[in-house]
């Protein structure tokens, strides 16, 4: 059998009735044994896995911002490659029209 903490701090909040008959509704639908257990469990699984989902967010920001860099320096390669002698006139339109785009 295992062995839990004794839980002797109290935590209360009031909800509406409606707020009752759904939080109620989520507990039997979600087989929780009561609905404290239910209410306990949304809340320390919410709280518990913010920094997780932080953290990951961060990661995929990183690599999707790595990889607009190495698009954009593609981009600008491509253009120069294709325009030589008006390479800078080229990036500045494309630069203009993702300025534009980004902003509308």
């Amino acid at each position: 059998m295992a062995v839990t903490k004794p839980r002797n701090r109290l935590v209360n909040f009031r909800v509406s009735e409606e707020e009752f008959q759904n939080l109620r509704d989520a507990c039997l639908s979600g087989g929780a044994r009561s609905i404290s257990d239910f209410a306990r469990s949304a809340v320390l699984n919410t709280f518990s896995g913010t920094a997780e989902v932080e953290g990951l967010l961060k990661v995929r920001l990183t690599t999707i911002d790595q990889k607009m860099d190495d698009l954009d320096s593609s981009l600008r390669t491509l253009i120069v490659r294709m325009n030589p002698p008006a390479s800078q006139a080229a990036l500045d339109v494309v630069e203009e029209r993702l300025l534009h785009h980004h902003h509308s």
